[in-house]
């Protein structure tokens, strides 16, 4: 009878999570743009070798008002937790969204959130991203052009390669920013503060490779020389 009553649980519990989890993949070939809204919880989005964009979410608190959206119109995949009648009911949508990507296909990210988590590892494209509180990490084999805004989330960037050329452009109230690259790029630098320091141990070029511009009222932001 004991026996009966584990696999009872055991089979519910994995029915739960089967409930809370979802996956679906989508043909790369024609996508182009990737926006991914999602307020609380995390957001992954990671380059892998497969050709296809496979897109997870682990519902963590879902309320009978939250919404998952996936929509793929023309060369823009959409990905988005979202809530009805926001204004009349107030519910708990709180998730993990993991977005596979291919490392080797140019594709402009567009993340926002206002306490969620992001970390974007491998990609290749533009990014924009936009946050409240949520901490931001980007890593990748090469710079690209990054847009990004936050109120107190913390900004950490490690790049291995420097390209040709390439923007990086941030505002922020109280959020720190640390941004490490190889120690032979080019860059110059642009950092407007009220009480936030700036640190560069890269220095700086007239003929710079990577333009660095930087907005905040008591954030700091730090350059330095990545680690072999």
């Amino acid at each position: 009878m004991k026996s009966i009553y584990l696999i009872l649980i055991n089979t519910l519990c994995f029915a739960s999570f089967a409930l809370a989890s979802e996956v679906r993949e989508f043909d790369s070939s024609s996508i182009k743009r990737l926006e991914v809204s999602n307020a609380k919880g995390e957001i992954q989005i990671l380059g892998t070798s497969s050709k296809k964009i496979v897109v997870s979410i682990e519902k963590i608190q879902f309320d009978k008002q939250c919404k998952f959206i996936q929509n793929l119109n023309m060369a823009t995949l959409t990905i988005k937790v979202e809530q009805e009648n926001a204004i009349f009911e107030k519910a708990n949508c709180i998730s993990k969204l993991k977005i596979e990507v291919p490392t080797n296909k140019s594709l402009d990210i567009d993340v926002s959130t206002s306490s969620a988590d992001i970390a974007l590892v491998d990609t290749l494209g533009s990014i924009i991203f936009r946050t409240a509180t949520g901490a931001v990490n980007i890593k990748s084999d090469i710079l690209k052009n990054i847009e990004g805004k936050t109120a107190t989330g913390d900004m950490q960037m490690s790049f291995k390669k420097c390209p040709a050329r390439a923007d990086i452009d941030i505002v922020t109230a109280a959020g720190h920013t640390e941004i490490f690259m190889p120690a032979h790029c080019k860059i110059k630098v642009g950092h407007k503060s009220a009480t936030g320091e700036l640190f560069n141990e890269l220095g700086e070029s007239q003929d710079y490779q990577i333009k660095i511009l930087s907005k905040s009222a008591t954030g700091n932001l730090s350059i330095k020389k990545i680690s072999k």
